[in-house]
């Protein structure tokens, strides 16, 4: 084959993949309003979530298993991302996160914030993903907490950002939701 026929055939296969990335998150929407109407507010389940890439690697020739996992964990990532933002566009209470004194309408440039995560492969760069997802950059980011069990460990993230976009608040209330000790350090 050509380049130019295989480049064909690629374009031919993204839009039947975004046709079924479409139907997959009118799914996820379909899950976020049973979640919203049973009053729940977590959507992040690692153990599900490892569960399913376990049975979709089934099959999967070894020479594509990663790169296919990072596919389907990318593809999760975007659907938990879809329904935190529509929990809380539906109800903007659900991040009641803001420290004492600092308001969403205040102007910021930077919002400064400590986070804990399980200390496995990819708990961090999930975290880095989501910021970068939601339109974010990171200007820091401090290792804070490393304790001997070494089961978890502890960041302070500096994002550039203002909280007047909702789409920040929508990253602190997924982040708020997928994290331990997540907590506002400050906002400046």
């Amino acid at each position: 084959m050509r380049l130019e026929e295989v480049r064909e055939m690629i374009d031919g296969l993204d839009l039947q993949l975004k046709d079924l990335l479409m139907k997959r998150f009118d799914c996820s929407l379909e899950v976020a309003k049973a979640k919203a109407a049973a009053g729940e507010t977590a959507i992040y389940r690692p153990e599900r979530e490892a569960e399913i890439i376990r049975r979709l690697l089934e099959g999967v020739p070894e020479d594509r298993a990663a790169a296919y996992a990072a596919v389907v964990k990318k593809i999760m990532e975007a659907s938990r991302m879809y329904q935190y933002g529509r929990l809380f566009e539906w109800d903007p209470d659900l991040f009641p996160g803001l420290p004492e004194g600092v308001s969403p309408a205040q102007d910021t440039k930077r919002v400064v914030f400590r986070l804990t995560r399980p200390n496995c492969p990819n708990a961090m760069s999930s975290i880095l993903c989501m910021i970068g997802d939601h339109g974010y950059n990171m200007e820091r980011m401090e290792l804070t907490g490393y304790p001997e069990d070494r089961k978890q460990v502890t960041f302070e993230l500096t994002v550039l950002g203002n909280l007047k976009d909702k789409n920040l608040r929508k990253l602190m209330f997924q982040l708020s939701m997928e994290s331990g000790d997540f907590r506002i350090v400050r906002a400046e």
